[in-house]
């Protein structure tokens, strides 16, 4: 199945909803999964605009996400209104279908390696502080259970593959189990691997991506982000010290890890069993892909 692209000349089109300064350049930026995305550059300032194949609740969700981490002094990629104080605009693609356009200020810095111990400090810190902020602020995203109704929806996808069903339904009855058992923290998620960027000029980071996040356990992004700290005790240690110093959970709700990283290997076999039944390429040029991401994620359930 190609995936369409929004053209060039309707995203210059549309980023007259700004009034930007003239003249403009715009580059598009390969890869993105559920996006198209480019910089947008002015004579005077940088910014990247995100068109998302995403509903516009959803998509502005996480963009005022991003909005209350910027207000408490973090680089978060936040939007810039439009003349009219609007997040996004509508823009027509496909044909006869209309997805949000956002212009979001540019987070200078290069992605950070999660093999060194000041990654695991600064990634388990800012998300105990994202957090906390969260629920400081009293924000509860809008759209509902995504984590979970997203698990329980019949996919067709998914029954293709046989036991994929039920090793999701497992991976969610364990972690429905350990929480009827212990009770847990909810807030807000940011719902996937934390994109941290670190500006070697100024020593700042910042934090960009927010389109999946919703009202769920917060021990589920701690699992997710742990996993990239895996390869040595020490680092896992060093990342859960420095979250549990900035965030509001109880320590005993760790004891759960195991369970939401099960969980979370289900939410990507399922995804990927979705890219591969419907041959989705966008994000990766490799077309066998989708079909490894997906025998490692089973991989993983069937070992849990």
């Amino acid at each position: 199945m190609m995936h369409f692209t929004l053209p060039d000349e309707t995203l210059i089109a549309a980023l007259g909803a700004w009034s930007l300064s003239q003249p403009f350049t715009i580059t598009r930026i390969p890869g993105g999964f559920t996006a198209d995305v480019w910089y947008v550059e002015t004579s005077q300032e940088r910014f990247v605009a995100k068109f998302a194949y995403d509903t516009q609740e959803a998509f502005e969700t996480g963009l005022h996400t991003a909005e209350i981490i910027k207000r408490a002094g973090i680089a978060s990629g936040s939007p810039l209104r439009t003349g009219t104080g609007k997040r996004t605009v509508m823009v027509e693609g496909p044909p006869t279908r209309y997805h949000p356009l956002a212009l979001l200020h540019l987070v200078a810095g290069e992605q950070i390696h999660f093999d060194q111990s000041e990654s695991a400090y600064m990634i388990g810190s800012l998300l105990g502080r994202i957090h906390t902020i969260w629920l400081r602020e009293q924000f509860r995203p809008g759209n509902g259970d995504r984590l979970f109704g997203y698990l329980r929806e019949e996919a067709e996808e998914v029954h293709t593959q046989p036991g994929l069903s039920e090793l999701i339904y497992q991976a969610a009855k364990a972690v429905e189990t350990f929480e009827e058992s212990k009770g847990v923290t909810n807030g807000t998620l940011y719902g996937d691997s934390l994109h941290v960027l670190y500006d070697q000029a100024t020593q700042q980071v910042g934090i960009i991506d927010w389109g999946a996040v919703s009202w769920e356990p917060l021990l589920f992004d701690v699992a997710l982000n742990a996993e990239h700290f895996t390869s040595s005790q020490a680092l896992t240690d060093k990342f859960l010290r420095s979250y549990q110093a900035e965030a509001p959970i109880q320590p005993y709700e760790l004891e759960g890890l195991q369970y939401y990283q099960a969980l979370h290997s289900a939410q990507v076999a399922k995804f990927f069993a979705w890219r591969l039944t419907h041959q989705a390429t966008l994000g990766y040029a490799d077309p066998f892909t989708n079909e490894r991401a997906l025998q490692k994620n089973r991989m993983m359930l069937e070992q849990t």
